[in-house]
């Protein structure tokens, strides 16, 4: 097989992203979605020109692996017909909003390299540069970390009736902090304030790692939307031997109009209007279908997915002030 004929379940924002992105990885063939909405269906034949069915099931027998795009609470039986079914699986993260759910997801999976979770940070040149001087100990010992990703007001509107703000954002840094470091988390405690939703709009987190350093984890989604950069994110680690600062906002290029709006452009994570080039989406993907067409190892693991669910899992009991709450990594 030199070709993955790949399918993508969920059609929304994400599943599109992907789709978009599935023309640019030259071993992938994107042959069907699936989604319940019909104008997101509508949009798959027009704009993609391919196959759309209402049902996941309904697409099975004509792919050899699926993106699995769904909204949060949704993955687990996706992933698990999929899995039923034989197929290689990409998975969104979170993994799931539970580590039960995560714990029923991987029993599904008999071949742990059938399934992915989609950690698009770790396929960010920036992030992997970084990493590299961390594993490498030329910072020495880890004093504190800082990780933080917010984004706008806008972008919350959109979801927080069915996902919270720690696990929109911060599932990217729990694993973040996690791949870059190599160490293992604990959350320690978490306050968070509502300003605009019935959830939490702002989490302030503050975390320890098993060798002793502390670090904290911020997320909001209340930046102003005429803000130019509407994401603002980024990651600070301090040691003995330095300091290492990453910025991954979008701000790298500025786009003024003559009208008074000016605004940053993303130029690393998601494909552009008219695709082709470099961006993390597309390595990403390329990684998922080069793994599933030589039997290789999953690039990230679902037991790396649960690492991560289980942080924002102690997080959201932190905030529900749950007495019983236990460490991350169970």
């Amino acid at each position: 097989m030199d070709r993955l004929r790949i399918g993508v379940v969920g059609i929304g924002v994400q599943g599109q992203l992907h789709a978009r992105a599935l023309r640019d990885v030259r071993q992938a063939e994107l042959v069907a979605v699936a989604d319940v909405s019909p104008g997101n269906r509508d949009w798959a034949q027009s704009s993609l020109g391919v196959r759309a069915v209402a049902d996941i099931g309904d697409l099975l027998d004509d792919v050899d692996a699926v993106s699995i795009c769904t909204p949060d609470h949704l993955h687990e039986d996706a992933t698990l017909a999929a899995l039923a079914a034989g197929k290689r699986v990409l998975l969104e993260k979170p993994m799931a909003l539970s580590t039960a759910s995560c714990d029923r997801i991987i029993a599904g999976c008999p071949d742990p390299d059938a399934l992915m979770i989609g950690h698009v940070l770790r396929f960010d040149p920036r992030v992997i540069r970084l990493r590299e001087i961390v594993r490498s100990g030329e910072l020495g010992d880890i004093w504190h970390v800082k990780v933080w990703r917010c984004t706008s007001q806008a972008v919350g509107q959109g979801i927080w009736d069915r996902t919270s703000v720690a696990w929109f954002l911060g599932i990217h840094d729990a694993d973040l902090v996690r791949f870059v470091t190599g160490r293992d988390v604990e959350v320690t405690g978490a306050v968070g304030r509502k300003v605009l939703s019935p959830s939490h709009d702002v989490v302030h987190a503050t975390i320890c790692f098993d060798d002793g350093a502390i670090g904290t984890m911020e997320n909001n989604w209340t930046l102003p939307h005429s803000r130019p950069s509407r994401a603002d994110a980024g990651l600070r680690i301090v040691g003995e031997h330095g300091i290492l600062e990453m910025n991954l906002s979008h701000n790298d290029l500025m786009y003024a109009r003559r009208d008074g709006v000016a605004s940053f452009q993303d130029t690393y994570f998601w494909p552009s209007r008219e695709g082709g080039g470099g961006y993390n989406l597309r390595t990403e993907l390329e990684a998922f279908v080069d793994a599933a067409l030589t039997g290789g190892p999953t690039p990230v693991s679902g037991a790396e997915g649960r690492a991560a669910v289980a942080v924002v899992e102690d997080i959201e009991a932190a905030l529900a002030g749950d007495p019983a709450a236990s460490p991350s990594g169970r």
